[in-house]
């Protein structure tokens, strides 16, 4: 019996397809990105999500730390100049201030659970401040100093499911206004019940869902962070700081785990509680756009089950959109 061309297409093109996927990721998994696959528009967002929290998380727990000394935070009440301190603010973290003296140094060592017992943590998180002309110590409570945060093989294990965030790098925080972030039952604010300050750096980071070989993604982080302390509530608001091309707003860019450049646009600020038992809640709202991806989406955070923002209570999580086969693709994740 002969077969004819168009049958022997038929049977090869489906197996050529199989052969030849349009796109493969390296996590331990594979993914083939089509304008239909909410499996990669749900990492890529969460990824967004997940390193973008635990930067802000660890940078406030850097700036609490400067508040244990009078010399780095620049605030009289403090008189801790040297020695290890195992500061209970922040859960199982060894703060040693011994340096500050000699290189302006602060090192937090981190060995166990955070507060709410969620997450085990451990590696090294330094804090270096800056110097005057004079090589005197700029307080952090000074309007415009600044200092460096740098990540020493810092990893974030979620209990619940054994996924863990590892990240590398480098960051410096600029105090805008001026004044010191502590713990909610003490904070000291300036003007207005506001404290300002600015992030920009470089982080890398993977999972520990990779299979055969780490894997590691560079991402560029640039925001900047308003602290409000307003009816016994501190809340953070983040926005972008920096352009690409036409696009402002932008707080980070770099390559998905799929090998696609992005950069995420805050279209509207991203709002977050602080509070002495987490430090920093998932968003309670806020809106991105990640754009240079093959389907742009848009996260709004704070909705309930059915995708509903929320302007009370505690949220489900957040939506993801995007243009879908010429329709709109639409998933709601849980936080």
């Amino acid at each position: 019996m002969r077969i004819s061309k168009v049958t022997l297409l038929l049977i090869a093109f489906p197996l050529m397809m199989l052969l030849f996927p349009t796109s493969c990721s390296k996590t331990g998994y594979t993914i083939i990105s089509t304008t239909a696959d909410s499996a990669t528009q749900i990492i890529t967002a969460n990824d967004e999500m997940n390193v973008s929290y635990e930067v802000d998380q660890a940078v406030n727990e850097a700036l609490l730390a400067t508040s244990l000394s009078s010399i780095a935070g620049g605030d009289s009440l403090n008189t801790a100049t040297g020695g290890a301190i195992l500061y209970n603010t922040i859960s199982q973290v060894i703060i040693d201030t011994s340096l500050i003296n000699d290189s302006a140094f602060i090192r937090l060592t981190y060995y166990g659970k955070n507060a709410d017992q969620t997450k085990g943590r451990s590696g090294v998180i330094n804090v270096q401040l800056s110097r005057d002309g004079n090589g005197k110590i700029i307080p952090w409570k000074t309007p415009g100093a600044s200092m460096t945060i740098n990540f020493e093989q810092y990893e974030v294990i979620i209990l619940a499911n054994n996924k863990s965030l590892w990240m590398n790098g480098s960051l410096t925080i600029t105090n805008n206004s001026g004044g010191l972030l502590k713990k909610p039952s003490n904070i000291t604010l300036p003007g207005a019940d506001s404290l300002q300050d600015r992030l920009n750096g470089s982080i890398v980071f993977t999972y520990n869902d990779n299979t055969n070989v780490i894997q590691t993604w560079t991402w560029h982080i640039s925001q900047s962070r308003v602290f409000n302390f307003q009816n016994s509530l501190l809340t953070s608001t983040v926005t972008g700081d920096s352009m690409v091309g036409t696009y402002g707003n932008i707080s980070t860019s770099g390559n998905t785990r799929f090998g696609f450049g992005f950069y995420t646009q805050v279209t509207k600020p991203v709002v977050q509680t602080i509070s002495s038992s987490y430090l920093l809640s998932n968003p309670l709202s806020g809106e991105k756009v990640i754009h240079g991806i093959p389907e742009p989406m848009t996260i709004d955070y704070g909705v309930d089950s059915y995708g509903n923002i929320l302007t009370s209570g505690v949220p489900y999580g957040y939506k993801i959109s995007w243009i879908s086969n010429g329709g709109q693709g639409v998933t709601i994740v849980s936080y």
